[in-house]
């Protein structure tokens, strides 16, 4: 999608049809009445506009109210990094694009009408080697003043330093994205249907996507490598790994583990590949670990179990309801930017300091 703002009406029709999913032909055959998929072609590209009967049955289709049509972009995401499976479409990957661009648009205007602002302030990492890796995790962990303490909320830290956090629910072939808006505006997309555990990791996978930088030679496979070491350190540093199972082992409890994932918020798949990865059980060991799992139902159940405290993003909903409180913005303003009814936010909106003046 270019970024002609001549043609607003064409792009938000683009983008609707995109976050729903459908192709041109699906929605000239859905509008009352049915039009021929050169017809959208031509809506999208500027060439037409629909009169007003055919701009309701848009949105109707679209699930989008008319005036949608003709709101003016603020936001460009690029720079994107998709961390996806195979199963996932080329379709649903622009569908996740727009989604996340219509939720930040939301976002950005929350912020500044609230008068709330975060900074950014983590640097970014020269990586070459796991050791890099790990000497940024470890400085980034400083900079948060963690120190070998596990992260309470993933989400929380990352939004309260900068990163903007979107949430959208899909399908469990999506984990997450990364990339930058408006060209310096660092953005996570998370998929708010992951197990927790799941959750924590790949946003912090995400975030060695944004912030580490590497050489022109290194592969996909090594920046995924490294991404994941990222993670992993960042959720349970190897200081703590080893402090804890010791600098080697030949076999581990299940006791052991379970009590690192509800202390840590990490999945016990991520702690085995840790104890590989940093020496402490041979990758013989591992593999044995990878078998037990393919040959032993209940054992998979037992190590894939979730134990994290579920985490979401509040700071958008915190910023409306900021706002609105302050009298800043309206209820039909507050429930269009949090996409509910107006009854839905009156009755979420519960003042709790009294307005002496008026007793």
């Amino acid at each position: 999608m270019d970024k002609d703002t001549s043609n607003i009406f064409g792009r938000r029709l683009n983008q609707a049809r995109l976050i729903k999913g459908i192709s041109m032909e699906e929605l000239g055959r859905s509008v009352q009445p049915s039009v021929s998929r050169q017809a959208i072609n031509k809506y999208e590209k500027g060439q037409t506009i629909p009169d007003s009967l055919m701009l309701i049955s848009l949105g109707k289709v679209l699930g989008v109210k008319p005036d949608y049509f003709f709101r003016p972009f603020t936001v460009e995401v690029d720079k994107v990094i998709f961390r996806k499976r195979r199963k996932f479409s080329e379709k649903d990957v622009l569908s996740v694009k727009e989604k996340a661009r219509e939720e930040l648009e939301r976002y950005l205007e929350a912020e500044q009408l609230s008068g709330t602002s975060s900074s950014l302030n983590f640097p970014h990492g020269y990586i070459s080697n796991d050791n890099d890796v790990i000497a940024f995790a470890n400085s980034i962990r400083q900079k948060l003043g963690l120190g070998i303490d596990g992260i309470s909320n993933v989400i929380e830290i990352l939004e309260e330093n900068g990163i903007k956090i979107i949430e959208v629910s899909e399908s469990d072939s999506f984990g997450g994205l990364s990339g930058y808006a408006n060209d310096n505006i660092p953005l996570i997309v998370i998929n708010c249907n992951l197990i927790p555990e799941r959750k924590r990791f790949t946003l912090l996978h995400e975030f060695g996507h944004l912030f580490m930088m590497f050489g022109t030679d290194a592969s996909n496979k090594v920046i995924e490598d490294s991404c994941n070491t990222f993670a992993r350190e960042m959720l349970l540093p190897s200081e703590v790994l080893k402090l804890r199972l010791g600098n080697s082992r030949h076999d581990i409890s299940l006791a052991e583990l379970t009590d690192i994932q509800k202390q840590y918020g990490i999945s016990i798949d991520s702690i085995m590949e840790s104890l590989v990865h940093n020496g402490v059980i041979t990758g013989r060991r591992y593999e044995g670990y990878l078998k037990k799992k393919k040959l032993f139902p209940d054992f998979k159940s037992s190590v894939e179990r979730s134990l994290a405290i579920s985490e979401t993003s509040g700071r958008f909903v915190r910023m409306v309801y900021r706002a609105l409180a302050d009298e800043i913005i309206s209820f039909s303003k507050a429930a269009a930017l949090l996409n509910t009814s107006v009854d839905n936010v009156k009755a979420k909106l519960q003042l709790v300091c009294t307005n002496e003046d008026n007793s």
